[in-house]
């Protein structure tokens, strides 16, 4: 059975009085037991285990979110990726998908959970006696997780019910939706005060100034080309870019493999990741990112098969957007390997015959594909992502400077070094492009920098080109504009009168 709106509220208000464990690497708290929210929330500690709620509802196992579901929406309604054996899912790689669709209600609801828990702590921790400075910055964060959230939805559904305190009340979930322009507005807001209260450093799994500011430039260069736009949407998210280029504790990783990747986590090219090998539950919060895009026969750990592997494959025209001789795709895509017998084969003869993208989601030098030892973390943020930003939006506002062919030449002329060291003469750098020449090379610059990293669909909706782009590989399915964005949860629209439908939904 989905969850509703009302059913969400009535967990939240459960959640304000509910504490969480730590992250195995985040934080380390003993479990604590239920406490009513009139006794609660009263010391440093309590706004610290309210804090890892807001973390931990992110993505608060395999089921949910930025974990699981968040994927599933972005990656099969893109040219990206395919389902081959999650038959719940193939409506989205079809787009026959309607508005009960289950993921779509999962996202909805796994948002507003966690964007409630956000609230919590900006309510109660502003309330608690305690060291200001630690107080600001857990407030910070929370402002940082609100707007993450946020930002997902306002591109996934466009206009939203914009909770901005903690619901305490069903009838507080009974709103409207508001225009994007209100809700670009509180995620901007959210992260101005991340920006300039969180440090430059903190622990693994938490956000940072850098993280805030990158995100921010991504909200203004997704806006630019919104119905909300702004004549500045281009310049500050150029100006955001360049703070964060130049902070010192984010440096691009000489080589690419090990930007991405189970054994390389929150390396210095990382600005936020969501942690897949932290332990919050006795079930683990592990993605499953990792094990369901393993090649199917393939035994990437010795010994080891993929039995649930071949799940999340990459679309064949996608893969084949990698030249052979780009050193990402090998870094990307596992394109052959040994079977069970130590005979070499290749993705097209794997038990599901598609080129597998695992490699950025396992640990590769695992021994054992056991929970925590072998998932690697979702990275929203990563450094490579504000150079191309920034040679984005530069190119928008004055065509291809120099600075811009500085900025996506720098990521190309990384991908010259295999293992950070051996040069290669692809991919060159580029010159002498067009405004929108250059507009093209960026956008495919991505694919090659960031696949499967969550940006794609993101991309081809801002950009406009998701239509033309599936109609291209499939043409026989009935993707239009609509698609442009998700319909409301059907059950959202039964419960509050108030929401209305997407146009077509």
């Amino acid at each position: 059975m989905q969850t509703t709106t009302k059913n969400i509220a009535t967990a939240l208000l459960v959640l304000a009085g509910v504490s969480f464990t730590s992250c195995a690497k985040f934080l380390e708290e003993e479990p604590k037991s239920f406490l009513a929210p009139e006794n609660y929330y009263k010391t440093a500690e309590d706004a610290f285990i309210a804090l890892t709620g807001a973390y931990d509802a992110l993505g608060s196992g395999g089921e949910t979110y930025i974990a699981r579901r968040l994927q599933y929406l972005t990656w099969f309604t893109s040219d990206e990726a395919l389902p081959p054996t999650l038959t719940a899912e193939k409506p989205l790689d079809e787009f026959s998908y309607v508005s009960d669709n289950d993921d779509v209600s999962r996202v909805w609801n796994s948002m507003y959970a966690a964007i409630n828990q956000a609230n919590i702590v900006l309510n109660r921790v502003a309330k608690i006696n305690m060291d200001e400075n630690l107080k600001t910055q857990y407030l910070a964060e929370a402002h940082f997780l609100r707007a993450l959230s946020y930002f997902y939805g306002v591109r996934l559904w466009g206009d939203l019910p914009l909770v901005a305190k903690e619901v305490t009340a069903i009838s507080e979930v009974d709103i409207a939706r508001s225009p994007i322009s209100d809700v670009y507005a509180l995620i901007i807001s959210d992260l101005e005060f991340a920006g300039l209260h969180l440090a430059p450093s903190n622990q693994n799994g938490r956000a940072r100034k850098g993280a805030a500011k990158a995100l921010l430039a991504k909200v203004y260069l997704t806006r630019a080309s919104s119905a909300a736009k702004q004549a500045d949407d281009y310049q500050k998210c150029a100006d955001l870019c360049n703070e964060v280029l130049t902070m010192p504790e984010h440096v691009l990783l000489p080589d690419y493999e090990k930007a991405v990747g189970g054994e390389d986590e929150f390396n210095k090219e990382s600005l936020f990741e969501w942690q897949g090998d932290r332990v919050l539950t006795t079930s683990s919060e592990l993605s499953i990112l990792g094990s369901f895009s393993l090649p199917r026969g393939m035994y990437v750990i010795p010994g080891q098969a993929a039995s649930d592997g071949g799940s999340i494959v990459s679309e064949v025209a996608y893969f084949n957007r990698y030249p052979d001789n780009d050193y990402r795709k090998e870094c990307t895509f596992y394109i052959s390997g040994p079977d069970k017998n130590g005979n070499t084969i290749t993705w097209q003869q794997l038990a599901v015959p598609y080129p597998s993208p695992a490699k950025k989601y396992i640990n590769k030098t695992s021994t054992t594909r056991d929970a925590a030892a072998f998932s690697g973390n979702f990275v929203v943020l990563r450094l490579s992502d504000v150079y191309l930003m920034r040679a984005e939006a530069l190119n928008e506002i004055s065509g291809p400077t120099a600075d811009a062919y500085t900025m996506i030449n720098a990521i190309r002329g990384r991908a010259r070094k295999r293992n950070g060291t051996n040069p290669s003469a692809t991919p060159a750098d580029l010159s002498g492009l067009t405004k929108d020449s250059f507009r093209d090379a960026v956008l495919n610059e991505r694919v090659l920098e960031l696949g499967f990293e969550g940006h794609r669909w993101f991309d081809l909706v801002r950009t406009k080109r998701l239509v033309e782009t599936i109609r291209a590989i499939h043409p026989t399915y009935p993707v239009t504009d609509k698609n442009l964005l998700f319909p409301i949860p059907a059950n959202e629209i039964k419960l509050n009168p108030k929401i209305i439908q997407n146009p077509e939904w």
